[in-house]
């Protein structure tokens, strides 16, 4: 099937139509393309932006149209034909312009940061509130080093990285017991890295916080490398996805680099998926340029569990966003 085939009838109705905007309820969609809409059309105002990663979009840009003015209360959306004007000789020739990469709405970021975390309600005992059990067990035992305090944070960290996918059959951390974790846990309790569990978006921006992340990323990598291989002739890698969720878990100063962060952040123009330190830069200035709509919502979740931590926020927005995408492309 051609791209775009599918919506093929929503396609040759706006072409024909050739009106500079056209006004569309969700109904009158649903029947040029022949079948519902999915619950997301109906939910966030994303699932209508003009990004080809929703299939549906091509029934609009292979016409020449772009949308706007999307009204979830009314069910109904605007299009507008979107043409350039270029000069040869004596000819004016209409070309369409391509489709824009845009940022995420901070409005519709919000919605899916409130979404994951209200998910996480849901089950007094899922397995989001293993985040929350980590993160508060290290805010709580700040600076201690003693053996005992050690092991109860490997512990912690163990079963939440557990929790999410880290101990899968690939893994190293498969092979190992709990303790694997003491000396990257006893690094990270050392206090020059205690202004990373404090650490604002704006510090985010500022190259000697990211060194100093990026310094203890590379220092995790190394204190597993040195552990004893779990697969004859194969160095224990930690890839970038353990490392930052491992830094998420323990202190909060960066989003989890996995799969449906980094399919979201490229997605959406925010940052480059490579773990380093001008793409953890590029999610704080987000943030920040979108502080006055994201610490309503911090203090919100804050207010009634632990205090949610920027870049947390950005870890769920971003996992949600990319978890609605997935989902509809399977609908």
């Amino acid at each position: 099937m051609a791209t775009g085939e599918k919506y093929l009838g929503l396609t040759n109705y706006l072409k024909d139509n050739g009106k500079d905007l056209i006004k569309m309820t969700f109904a009158e969609i649903e029947s040029k393309i022949g079948e519902p809409l999915v619950a997301s059309a109906y939910a966030y105002p994303a699932f209508w932006s003009n990004s080809t990663s929703h299939a549906i979009a091509y029934g609009w840009l292979n016409a020449d149209y772009r949308t706007e003015q999307v009204n979830l209360r009314e069910k109904t959306i605007v299009f507008r034909k979107v043409v350039a004007v270029q000069k040869t000789e004596n000819k004016v020739v209409n070309i369409a312009r391509k489709p824009e990469r845009e940022q995420l709405n901070p409005q519709v970021a919000a919605q899916y940061i409130r979404d994951y975390f209200y998910e996480t309600v849901k089950d007094e005992h899922g397995r989001y509130k293993s985040w929350e059990h980590c993160y508060e067990a290290f805010r709580k035992c700040e600076g201690k080093t003693d053996e005992e305090t050690l092991d109860y944070l490997s512990l912690h960290l163990a079963f939440y990285l557990a929790s999410w996918g880290m101990y899968r059959g690939s893994s190293f951390l498969l092979q190992k017991d709990y303790r694997v974790h003491i000396p990257i846990v006893r690094a990270i309790q050392e206090p020059k890295y205690n202004v990373l569990r404090t650490v604002t978006a704006e510090s985010l921006t500022d190259q000697n916080s990211l060194n100093l992340l990026m310094k203890l990323s590379e220092r995790i990598r190394k204190l597993y490398a040195e552990e004893r291989p779990s697969f004859e002739g194969v160095t224990n890698n930690a890839t970038d996805t353990l490392v930052t969720k491992i830094l998420l878990g323990a202190l909060g100063c960066v989003p989890a680099y996995d799969r449906y962060y980094v399919q979201a952040v490229k997605q959406y123009n925010i940052s480059a998926g490579q773990y380093n330190a001008d793409s953890v830069r590029a999610v704080a200035e987000y943030y920040v340029k979108n502080k006055d709509i994201f610490e309503p919502v911090r203090a919100e979740f804050s207010c009634t569990r632990v205090e949610y931590p920027p870049m947390k926020l950005m870890d769920m927005c971003m996992w949600q966003a990319a978890f609605i995408e997935e989902n509809n492309k399977e609908s």
